[in-house]
This record gives C-alpha cells, sequence and structure tokens, in this order.
C-alpha cells in the first residue's frame, strides 16, 4: 500500500472512533447550566421561595 492509502485508512479510524465515543457528562443536559446554581440560604432564600400572590 502506498503512504497515502495509509493514512487514509488511519484518518477514517480516528473519524469512526470519534463517531462512536460519548459525550461527556460536562457538556450537554448534564452539566446543569443555570439550574445547578445554589439556592440563597437564610431568611432570603426562605422570602424567595414564598410565591407572591
Amino acid at each position: 500500500m502506498k503512504k497515502v492509502e495509509l493514512e487514509k485508512l488511519r484518518g477514517l479510524k480516528i473519524n469512526t472512533k470519534l463517531a462512536k465515543s460519548d459525550v461527556p457528562d460536562r457538556f450537554g443536559k448534564a452539566s446543569g447550566g443555570q439550574a445547578a446554581a445554589p439556592e440563597p440560604k437564610g431568611l432570603l432564600g426562605a422570602l424567595l421561595k414564598k410565591a407572591p400572590k
């Protein structure tokens, strides 16, 4: 095989491995985003939890 063909096959192997791999938990829905922000504690937290009527 020529060197060019070997490099092409190596690139195809790398691309298939990348396509089959899972997305790490630190990205996407598992990251949490803004929902993962801690809630305020104490009096401020209690006041924020109350729903206005």
